[in-house]
């Protein structure tokens, strides 16, 4: 399998599991993933305000506080 090929394949895990622990419909873990393929995982986060999704406002609260997570997780392996 190519490099881009294993990539979307970890996407889609990616977007799938986002989709349990927010809650999204079949359609809306499908254009993450398509967000995720496109810009990163990190720069979907970075800009999650500015994507148009249609998201509620409780989901894009929780998305918001996934943001945080990642971001103290990663100063703490000093990768952010």
């Amino acid at each position: 399998m190519n490099l881009e090929k294993s990539r979307n394949a970890e996407y889609k895990k990616c977007a799938a599991l986002l989709s349990l622990l927010v809650g999204l419909d079949a359609d809306t873990e499908e254009r993450v993933c398509g967000c995720f393929q496109n810009m990163g995982i990190n720069n979907f986060f970075l800009h999650l305000e500015s994507l148009e999704l249609g998201l509620s406002q409780e989901t894009y609260e929780k998305l918001k506080s996934l943001r945080i997570i990642i971001e103290v997780f990663g100063e703490e392996r000093g990768q952010a």
